[in-house]
């Protein structure tokens, strides 16, 4: 290739990203303008601070701020600029607008402020406390995880993903938490000392769990041999009740998430060594809590500790935090499933694999 080919080619290279610069350029140029022409019109008292976070309303509560790699948990909805409400928390107001969806999670989010939450959305919480409230209009260019620099970012999880448009975010403020691991040993220990007669222990960190029928333990001779098919059942839920996933039809009936398209029918799952075979499994990776291809199956790892510590006839209750649980990520869709750093409560119930009907055999 001659010189001047060569300098034909680099001449084209720099247009192509001159190009894309000015494009990327101009689509924040008209963005800003929306921004301003609506802050303009509907909110000329608003405070439009330097990185393009606009405060519309904001009431102080009470104590600490977060901080980095504190958690903060908050009721919110969001608005596009228009005033549709896009998502709620909130199930009075879910309710209220007629979208209300009894198997939809409602509660509040925690959002631990580690770089994976949007720029716009951690700088609008470190200025919240306990009790606070606001009403903000976070831009597209602060929809990116706090951890990145660019502009075109739109990996992470959901809240990291970059929008287009400006949305209005209503924001209710509940507890701030400095230390995430040791607030839910400590939420799960008052949820047992309420919820429960008898002693749950505390049998690996963060997971709690208790056999009703072999309380003691199981002997040795009872322990189901590696390889064998066991069938089960399990209601999985929130500490708060809320109850995300179960294979016993008059449960998901009771809870009002039953599906006409599910069987129903027992958990068939194939005994291993150890719980850790049965716990292959990415905290993170937004799978559900099993897989149904036996072969590959995978559980989170307080559900597969919870397996192994069962035999035939049992009925255990094991109670874990989030890291054996889904983790940072959660599990949800639609707003249904597991929300991110959720404490789990699994109530198990373990079988023969030729028994079918719930609740199992006694015999």
């Amino acid at each position: 290739m001659s010189k001047i080919s060569y300098l034909f080619m680099a001449l084209a290279v720099t247009a192509f990203f001159s190009c894309a610069r000015e494009k990327e350029e101009s689509t924040r140029e008209i963005q800003e303008k929306i921004l301003d022409a609506y802050i303009q019109t509907h909110c000329p008292n608003a405070t439009k601070l330097s990185s393009g976070l606009t405060i519309i309303d904001f009431a102080e509560g009470a104590g600490i701020k977060p901080g980095d790699y504190d958690g903060i948990y908050v009721h919110y909805s969001t608005y596009n600029l228009a005033g549709t409400c896009q998502s709620t928390t909130d199930s009075v107001q879910a309710r209220m607008l007629g979208t209300y969806d009894p198997a939809v999670y409602y509660g509040p989010s925690i959002f631990v402020l580690d770089g994976t939450v949007t720029k716009g959305m951690t700088e609008l919480l470190m200025k919240m406390n306990k009790g606070a409230s606001a009403t903000a209009i976070i831009p597209p260019w602060l929809t990116v995880a706090s951890n990145t620099n660019s502009a075109n970012y739109t990996g992470g999880n959901g809240r990291g993903q970059q929008s287009q448009v400006s949305m209005i975010y209503s924001i209710k403020a509940g507890v701030v938490i400095d230390d995430v691991e040791k607030y839910q040993i400590d939420s799960i220990e008052s949820y047992i000392k309420k919820n429960f007669a008898q002693k749950i222990d505390s049998t690996a960190y963060g997971y709690y769990f208790r056999n009703f029928v072999h309380p003691s333990g199981i002997p040795a001779a009872d322990t189901i041999e590696s390889g064998t098919s066991v069938n089960v059942w399990y209601v999985g839920r929130l500490l708060d009740g809320y109850v995300f996933d179960t294979n016993i039809a008059d449960t998901a009936k009771k809870y009002r998430i039953y599906d006409s398209s599910n069987d129903y029918e027992p958990l068939s799952v194939k005994m291993t060594e150890t719980w850790e075979e049965m716990a292959k499994y990415s905290t993170n990776s937004g799978q559900s809590t099993t897989t149904q291809d036996e072969s590959a199956q995978s559980y989170v790892p307080g559900f597969a500790r919870a397996l192994k510590s069962m035999t035939y006839k049992d009925k255990a209750v094991a109670i874990f935090m989030s890291g054996l649980g889904y983790g940072s990520q959660g599990n949800m869709e639609s707003g249904k499933g597991v929300p991110e750093y959720a404490m789990l409560r699994f109530d198990v119930w373990m079988a023969r694999s030729a028994d079918k009907k719930f609740p199992p055999s006694k015999d």
